[in-house]
């Protein structure tokens, strides 16, 4: 099973049964482990897949399997570590009169047959944007740094692996879903004094905009599928698809919403895949067949020309000036000054992920533009 496809048709099955616990398929004879492993790490689904291995581990490479026990075992003091620090903030929160939600994760994990299963890379908690500052101190208290602030969220760390992006909203505001979004407070149920969550119905639809989201920055995601199909599955009649359908309708994604259920469905419980249920899980599961795909995706959704989406990079608008140089916000005739500062900074910077940014914009060619727009068009985007 040295074949890219047959090996993702076998991570699949792996993934299907151990979410549905299920008895799991037996191993063949000649299953690339390697790339079976790597389609778990770039999904984020390790903890599953050692699971689903742990049964079979006298027929897996030792160093294969010794790797993805330790990514388990570091999940396990994640999951522990996430759990501490959300209950002395549901307290701190409380005391300070600050309302929040916890977000994706936190409410879903519930839907699988352990915790863990349902790996999450950060704590997501939204609050209101006039408690955000408030709440951030609160946050740094507790041994945290500000990492970066891009407007929507506060990202903040805390060594060796816990990470809190703290949400004013819960998309950019030039994002074509960000109004809808922007009533979410409206729509909710209230879990204690101070906590509140999204109705499974509400629940649904922003996960399903979240991976829209994701997939149009050419950041595909494999875990939101899993999450919507456990949703269907576990939830049942909670789930009330008339008003969903309703919603996705008047947030214009409609048709990538019914791929999106029908793909979870073929993938988990084996149905057929059409041509565009196999390309779309190609692009999710495998990721995406370009170079420079994020840059490219960006391309596929404007008219703009190169040149003029590179001097918008080099040349962002005040408000994201305003949250790298803060000093701009009571010195705002400065900013001339900063984005030349801003462009020497990246010019002789070392740091490899604004070197990548940087070449992947410059490099984009129109054929990966055009490739991107056409999966993007019949996904229903």
């Amino acid at each position: 099973m040295q074949d890219t496809m047959e090996t993702k048709e076998f991570f699949l099955k792996l993934v299907a049964a151990s979410i549905a616990d299920a008895p799991i398929p037996k191993l063949p004879t000649d299953v690339n482990f390697s790339m079976l492993a790597k389609l778990a790490y770039r999904n984020a689904v390790q903890s599953i897949l050692y699971l689903a291995l742990r049964g079979q581990r006298e027929n897996v490479p030792t160093e294969i399997f010794t790797r993805l026990e330790k990514s388990y075992q570091a999940g396990l003091l994640r999951e522990a570590a996430q759990q501490t620090q959300l209950h002395a903030l549901r307290t701190a929160f409380g005391e300070a009169k600050i309302d929040f939600m916890l977000l994706k994760g936190s409410h879903l994990k519930s839907l699988y047959p352990s915790p863990e299963m349902r790996f999450m890379v950060d704590m997501d908690i939204l609050v209101h944007e006039q408690d955000a500052e408030r709440a951030q101190k609160i946050i740094l208290s507790r041994g945290f740094h500000t990492e970066f602030d891009n407007g929507k969220d506060l990202v903040l760390v805390k060594k060796p692996f816990l990470t809190i992006e703290l949400h004013r909203s819960l998309f950019q505001p030039d994002y074509a879903l960000y109004p809808y979004f922007t009533a979410v407070w409206d729509r909710v149920e209230q879990a204690s004094e101070r906590e509140f969550k999204m109705p499974p119905n509400d629940l649904y639809v922003y996960t399903l905009a979240h991976l829209a989201e994701h997939y149009t920055a050419a950041g595909s995601c494999f875990r939101p599928v899993m999450d919507l199909f456990l949703m269907e599955r576990r939830w049942g009649e909670r789930l009330d698809f008339s008003y969903i359908e309703a919603q996705f309708q008047s947030l214009g994604i409609a048709e990538f919403a019914e791929n999106i259920r029908a793909l979870g469905k073929a993938m988990f419980l084996g149905g057929e895949k059409s041509d565009t249920l196999r390309m779309m899980e190609n692009y999710i599961v495998l990721g995406p067949p370009v170079q420079n795909a994020a840059a490219a995706a960006e391309a596929a959704h404007t008219k703009e020309s190169k040149w003029k989406r590179m001097c918008k990079a080099a040349f962002p608008p005040y408000r994201h000036m305003a949250l790298r140089y803060p000093t701009l916000k009571k010195l705002p005739f400065l900013l001339p000054m900063f984005w030349l500062w801003r462009l020497v900074q990246y010019a002789f910077t070392k740091d490899a992920h604004i070197a990548q940014k940087r070449e992947a914009l410059k490099n984009v060619d129109q054929k990966s533009t055009d490739v991107l727009a056409e999966i993007f068009r019949r996904s229903g985007l």
